[in-house]
């Protein structure tokens, strides 16, 4: 799930790089939606990656209701 992944970065240093595919379309989701800042290069380009720059402020208000949910 997207949101689970937001928390878990949130948890770490930022900015932060991942390279793991199937994270990778879990963040576009949330990129997608405003819930991080993020850079990606081209769906063509040979080493796919994605650097999480910042968690805006949608994204924190997502964790909150997200944490308030699940915890």
């Amino acid at each position: 799930m997207p949101l689970e992944l937001l928390q878990k970065t949130s948890r770490r240093a930022l900015p932060l790089t991942v390279t793991d595919i199937e994270s990778i379309d879990k963040l576009r989701v949330l990129h997608a939606s405003g819930h991080v800042a993020m850079l990606l290069p081209s769906v063509n380009a040979k080493r796919q990656f994605a650097r999480v720059l910042a968690i805006t402020e949608k994204g924190r208000e997502a964790l909150a209701n997200f944490e308030t949910v699940s915890g």
